[in-house]
């Protein structure tokens, strides 16, 4: 097994003094986190691979990669506003797709007809094919979403290249930032600044609340039709939601000693969880559903900010 991680920044040290200047207050009860600009400066970013001992294999660097998503050939990263493909043993790498709704993107995940990103600089989810052709689009200011934490109405032209504008974390309405497809006519996606997860219908965009409550949740991840994951990020625990009748039922909960989980992967062939610190620059790896055992923990540099773990097989 060959585990990939993708790194947001190398320069931790840079994003942590950034937020210590610039964060805001807000008067919103469930964000209280965030800034309005994003660094100016370059936080780098990396790929990395690892064996089953945890030592690296392999690096490649890449301006702040975050989602991962397997192909027949390779592998798919999503990166600011590029989607690239990337062999798995990370030796190479070409431009995929960029769209002019691309912005900041995080999460990646298949769909029946293509690739889901959460574009989350601009408040969307965009649908794509293989071949880069826009499919669908679901834009939260177009939905209700149109007060950011700080009390200030967005507008956004849906038609402009927001390629390469760095829109920061309180400038958004929701913050999405992880998207997937549950049923041919529905998306599931993780609201950061709201707490919850809402359930999307394609046709007409309408959404409702699936689970709420927690904070600033992402990597929401289908495992079959009736239950998903989500990082409850910063309570530091990864769920196993049971959804019927359209709310969630927690059913799981795993915990580490982190106030900032990122990501929670839980592989149904390996029956382990793959829970990425993000603010410990480590991956902690537990057993079966409950979490009953931790199998390995493994600590990286520092300086790595994680986003996400993805085990190839």
């Amino acid at each position: 097994m060959t585990l990939l991680l993708s790194c947001i920044s190398t320069r931790h040290s840079l994003l942590k003094n950034h937020w210590a200047q610039s964060r805001e207050q807000t008067a919103c009860p469930v964000t209280t986190l965030g800034s309005l600009q994003k660094p100016k400066e370059d936080q780098g970013g990396l790929l990395v691979s690892l064996d089953e001992a945890g030592q690296i294999q392999a690096t490649l660097p890449l301006t702040m990669p975050a989602g991962m998503a397997q192909t027949e050939q390779g592998l798919l990263v999503a990166a600011l506003d590029t989607i690239y493909e990337v062999s798995p043993d990370l030796t190479a790498i070409k431009k995929s797709v960029s769209l002019p709704s691309f912005s900041l993107l995080h999460s990646l995940n298949r769909t029946a007809r293509g690739y889901l990103v959460a574009s989350t600089g601009v408040d969307a989810i965009v649908e794509f094919s293989r071949d880069g052709d826009p499919l669908w689009s679901w834009w939260a200011t177009e939905h209700g979403f149109e007060e950011t934490p700080t009390g200030e109405r967005r507008i956004l032209d849906t038609t402009a290249d927001h390629r390469g504008v760095k829109y920061g974390t309180l400038t958004q309405t929701t913050h999405v930032n992880s998207a997937t497809e549950w049923k041919h006519d529905t998306i599931l996606a993780t609201l950061f600044h709201q707490g919850s997860i809402v359930a999307i219908e394609r046709e007409t965009g309408r959404w409702q609340t699936v689970l709420s409550g927690l904070n600033h949740p992402h990597s929401v991840r289908v495992l079959d039709d009736h239950y998903v994951t989500v990082a409850d990020t910063g309570h530091g625990r990864a769920l196993l939601v049971h959804l019927k009748d359209g709310q969630g039922i927690i059913e799981h909960e795993v915990t580490i000693e982190t106030d900032w989980l990122q990501d929670s992967y839980y592989d149904i062939h390996a029956e382990r969880w793959y829970l990425v610190d993000g603010k410990n620059s480590r991956v902690v790896i537990q057993k079966g559903l409950a979490g009953s055992e931790t199998l390995a923990e493994l600590q990286l540099d520092p300086e790595w900010r994680l986003y996400e773990a993805h085990p190839l097989h």
